[in-house]
């Protein structure tokens, strides 16, 4: 089990795992944890009780996509390991080769799967978070927008481990992920108007 402490260290050392996939995964979990204290101080309150199922719901959803970015994150790194260990199989003989080219091509694939599923989870969870931009406490209006912005740069972290690990080969899928990405900034551009909306009703008052 990781510390915040030692994957910062372990991410900044001379060692290849973590790297920017694990670390997309871990903004991303860093944004669905501020979304869900936003909602932790809306239901339950009374003076927002028109808010309450709608921060509930937020709130569930945030929860459990907080630990399936940690999960994420996890299999990121042993992904990417996996895949080290394919390139490091032996390539003396014809079968020994043929062996390698299937391992590295299988982990390969598996190395660029699991980005594409924290891309996908950043989108989802900004689906959320815009919908707590009409279902928040405004006092934490500011949490919910920093919210947007981990989770976008998770978006953007995990498409480039994509098009790094898929460019040569599969240009079907970049795409697919460059999309996404568009998607997932077309709704944080959503959740910033929103909040600086709730901050700043009156901005030429």
């Amino acid at each position: 089990m990781w510390t915040l402490k030692s994957f910062l260290d372990s991410l900044a050392a001379k060692q290849p795992t973590p790297g920017g996939g694990s670390a997309s995964a871990l903004g991303g979990a860093m944004g669905a944890a501020l979304g869900s204290m936003a909602a932790n101080y809306t239901f339950g309150n009374e003076k927002y009780k028109e808010l309450d199922a709608g921060a509930r719901d937020a709130f569930a959803k945030l929860e459990a996509l907080r630990g399936e970015f940690l999960q994420l994150m996890q299999a990121d790194i042993s992904a990417y390991e996996n895949y080290r260990a394919a390139v490091a199989m032996p390539k003396e003989t014809p079968v020994e080769k043929a062996a390698r080219k299937l391992s590295m091509a299988a982990t390969l694939d598996h190395s660029s799967r699991v980005p594409e599923l924290i891309l996908s989870a950043a989108h989802s969870g900004l689906e959320t978070v815009l919908a707590m931009t009409a279902a928040t406490n405004p006092n934490l209006a500011g949490d919910v927008a920093s919210a947007a912005y981990f989770i976008e740069a998770c978006a953007r972290g995990a498409s480039i481990q994509v098009l790094s690990n898929c460019a040569a080969n599969d240009w079907a899928r970049c795409k697919a992920a460059a999309d996404t990405v568009q998607k997932c900034q077309a709704l944080r551009e959503q959740i910033h108007a929103a909040v600086v909306a709730m901050i700043c009703p009156n901005p030429t008052a």
